[in-house]
C-alpha cells in the first residue's frame, strides 16, 4: 500500500535554473503558485537529502515528513499512514560554461556548485505539473510556477528511502 502524499507533487523538475548558494548547513524553501487562481503552497521541507549516480546525474529529495516517518513500514490502514509531501528534483546533465546555453529561452539549467558533500541551487522560474496523485485527490492548484532554493547534504540512504516512498505512492496504470 502506498504512503499518502498530500498533494502528491512527485516532481521531476529537469533542466532547472540552478545557482550556487552561500552559507553553511542545509535548508530549503519551495513555493508553488498557480498563475490562474493565485493559489500557492509553501511546505516546510525539513527533511533533505541528495544522492548522485555520476557528475551529470543528481537526485535531490525534500520532504515535510521526518526521517522516522519515511522509514516506517507501510501500515495497511490508510488512516494510520504518514501524510506529507515529497519533492524530487532530478538533474540529468551538468552544463559546461561557454558550451551549454544559459539564456532562459535556450536552457533553464546552470550548475555552479556541487562539492564537499553538499549540493545547492535555486529554481527561479520553474514550471510544474501534477505527475500523479492518490485516488480522489483534487488538484486545486493546476499547472503552476515554482520557485525554490536549497542546500542539501549528501545522504544516499535517506535519499533512497525517500525515493522508495515516492515510488510506493505513485499510482500505476493497470
Amino acid at each position: 500500500m502506498p504512503t499518502t502524499l498530500k498533494p502528491l507533487y512527485s516532481l521531476i523538475l529537469t533542466l532547472l535554473a540552478l545557482t550556487a548558494l552561500t552559507g553553511c548547513g542545509s535548508h530549503a524553501s519551495f513555493t508553488i503558485t498557480s498563475p490562474l487562481s493565485g493559489a500557492s503552497l509553501s511546505p516546510k521541507l525539513t527533511t533533505r537529502a541528495y544522492t548522485f549516480a555520476d557528475e551529470n546525474t543528481v537526485d535531490i529529495y525534500l520532504s515535510d515528513l521526518t526521517p522516522e516517518e519515511l522509514g516506517l513500514p507501510i501500515d495497511p490502514d490508510p488512516a494510520k499512514r504518514p501524510v506529507g509531501q515529497i519533492v524530487h528534483i532530478h538533474m540529468f546533465i551538468r552544463p559546461s560554461p561557454g558550451k551549454t546555453p544559459i539564456e532562459p529561452q535556450a536552457s533553464n539549467c546552470s550548475i555552479r556548485s556541487a562539492s564537499s558533500g553538499t549540493f545547492g541551487g535555486s529554481i527561479s522560474a520553474g514550471t510544474l505539473r501534477l505527475q500523479a496523485a492518490s485516488p480522489h485527490f483534487h488538484d486545486a492548484i493546476g499547472p503552476s510556477g515554482v520557485r525554490a532554493s536549497f542546500k542539501v547534504k549528501e545522504n544516499r540512504e535517506l535519499a533512497l528511502t525517500m525515493a522508495r516512498r515516492l515510488e510506493e505512492a505513485t499510482p500505476r496504470d493497470e
